[in-house]
C-alpha cells in the first residue's frame, strides 16, 4: 500500500514539476532568445562487476537541461540587435557577478556606456570584461561578433573595432538553465570560445516555444494529475478497507 501511495504522490510531483515549466514557457512566448527546457532526461549508465561488458540501463532522471533548438530568426534592421548562430552562446556577467550566458541579441547600451542585454546583464568581451562604448559613437556589430565604433561626422567606411562579444561553443547536453533565465555549464566551468563565431546583426531569434503543442501538453499534464489523484483515492479507499477488515477478524 505504501508502495502505491509513494508512487502516486512521486507522479503527482513530476506532474506539478513539468507544469511550472509550461507556465513559464507560455509566459516566455514572446521572449527574444528564450529556450525551452526539459522535465528530465534519458542518460544511460554502464554497470561494472562480474558478467559480460554490455550491462547498460537507461535511467530517467530529473533536471534542468535546455532544448536548443532554434527559434524563428526575424529581420529587425536595428544595427544592436543579434541572431547568435547554432548553438553558441553569448556571454553575460549575471547580477551576482558571475559568468552566464544566453541567446538573447537585443543589445543596448546604458547611461555608463556598458553594453547590456535586454534583460540588463552586461555583455562580456574574450578577456571576460564588460564590453564599454565610448559615448556618442556610431556602433555596429559584425558577423564574428566584433564591435565597430565609429566618431560622429567620419566618413561612412571608417568604423574601428572596439572589442569582440565573447561567443561561446557549449556541449549542448550541459547546457543548464540557471535560476535567473541564463544558462551555466553544468561542470561549472567556462564554456570554450567558439573559433568560428557566427552572428547576425540586424536580426532577432525568436522564442522556440510552440505555443499550440505547448497547450497540448498543458491539458496533458492536468489529466495526468487528476489520474494520480485518482490512484491516491484508490489507495486511501483500499487502505481503509484493509482495516476494517482486521476489526472484523478481531
Amino acid at each position: 500500500m505504501d508502495k502505491l501511495v509513494f508512487t502516486s504522490l512521486s507522479g503527482q510531483n513530476s506532474v506539478a514539476h513539468r507544469m511550472q515549466q509550461i507556465s513559464n514557457e507560455i509566459a516566455n512566448v514572446s521572449t527574444v532568445g528564450f529556450k525551452r527546457s526539459f522535465a528530465a532526461t534519458l542518460k544511460t549508465f554502464r554497470y561494472d562487476g562480474d558478467g559480460f561488458e554490455s550491462r547498460f540501463v537507461p535511467v530517467v532522471t530529473p533536471g534542468n537541461g535546455v532544448d536548443m533548438k532554434p527559434g524563428t530568426v526575424m529581420n529587425t534592421g536595428r544595427s544592436l540587435d543579434v541572431a547568435i548562430g547554432g548553438t553558441q552562446l553569448l556571454a553575460v556577467q549575471g547580477a551576482d557577478g558571475s559568468v552566464a550566458y544566453t541567446r538573447r541579441g537585443d543589445l543596448k547600451v546604458d547611461a555608463e556606456g556598458t553594453l547590456r542585454i535586454g534583460s540588463g546583464e552586461a555583455v562580456l568581451d574574450d578577456g571576460g570584461a564588460p564590453l564599454q562604448i565610448p559615448a556618442l559613437v556610431e556602433v555596429k556589430v559584425g558577423t564574428d561578433g566584433t564591435i565597430f565604433t565609429k566618431q560622429p561626422g567620419e566618413q561612412a567606411a571608417i568604423f574601428l573595432p572596439l572589442g569582440r562579444m565573447q561567443i561561446v561553443e557549449p556541449q549542448v547536453d550541459a547546457i543548464r538553465l540557471r535560476t535567473d533565465g541564463l544558462y551555466t555549464n553544468a561542470t561549472g566551468e567556462p564554456f570554450p570560445i567558439a573559433e568560428t563565431p557566427g552572428v547576425q546583426s540586424g536580426a532577432l531569434e525568436g522564442s522556440n516555444t510552440n505555443l499550440f503543442s505547448t497547450m497540448v501538453d498543458m491539458i496533458s499534464m492536468s489529466r495526468r494529475y487528476e489520474m494520480q489523484v485518482k490512484v491516491l483515492k484508490q489507495a486511501s479507499d483500499l487502505a481503509e478497507r484493509s482495516q476494517s477488515m482486521a476489526r472484523l477478524n478481531q
